[in-house]
């Protein structure tokens, strides 16, 4: 009889918890899976173990994932262990960050929203196993704040248990951004529209995910302020906590 082999050992970074389930789901379950909350606990947790692959949020507290990839890649150096696989989740597009990101030693990125379909790829490309066909989703019942069906390649009833947490989570993205622009920091205030606009699209919320791009683009605090307004009204809209 063949041995069998261990289930590859995945590690999800990410400071969204939010994502991270999302990410979870189109994992499925033939893969051991590790989170971190940002780049510090992802080195950290990389220093102690071994993984088969990483994906890597770019934008963070504490160590962004610039920075953990170069201090992943310059521990395996000392180490003198093969190079993991590293792929940046991104909300940028810009060559600017595609730049970056191979600068810092990263195998490859994907822009968000990031598709089930583009997922079970990598997972081909770099670990060589066979996988599933994308689930297709079902049929969204017409309502201008739902999530929009082909945003996602998933199985929108599963879909529908995550959305509780991701209104959470986009709720409290709106509070920090809010109580930003009350002291003055509208850089904080863009950073939080970023960090929506990705969460957003991702879970097919594309109105909401425009309105966060806005507040991201904001110049100044007025039309940082009005694109947050609009985001929390279309957040209510779709059923999150009221804002």
């Amino acid at each position: 009889m063949p041995p069998v082999s261990a289930p590859p050992r995945i590690l999800l970074v990410d400071d969204n918890a939010a994502n991270l389930i999302l990410m979870r789901l189109f994992l499925g379950c033939d893969y051991r899976i590790d989170e971190a909350a940002n780049g510090r606990e992802a080195v950290d947790r990389f220093a102690a173990s071994a993984y088969d692959l990483i994906f890597m949020d770019l934008e963070m507290p504490v160590l962004d994932g610039h920075d953990a990839t170069k201090a992943i890649r310059a521990l395996e150096l000392r180490q003198k262990r093969p190079p993991t696989p590293i792929l940046i989740l991104t909300a940028h597009s810009l060559d600017e960050q595609r730049d970056r990101c191979r600068v810092a030693g990263c195998s490859d990125f994907l822009i968000k929203p990031v598709r089930k379909a583009a997922i079970l790829a990598v997972l081909q490309r770099f670990l060589g196993r066979d996988t599933p066909a994308p689930d297709m989703p079902a049929p969204a019942p017409p309502q201008a704040a739902a999530p929009s069906p082909r945003a996602l390649l998933v199985d929108q009833e599963r879909l529908s248990l995550l959305l509780p947490l991701f209104f959470d989570t986009a709720a409290k993205t709106l509070d920090t951004a809010r109580l930003a622009l009350d002291r003055g920091d509208l850089d904080t205030a863009r950073r939080q529209g970023h960090k929506l606009k990705g969460s957003a699209l991702s879970y097919g919320f594309e109105a909401i995910g425009l309105a966060a791009k806005d507040l991201e683009l904001a110049g100044e605090a007025p039309h940082a302020a009005a694109a947050l307004d609009r985001a929390a009204r279309l957040l209510k809209a779709a059923g999150g906590k009221p804002f």
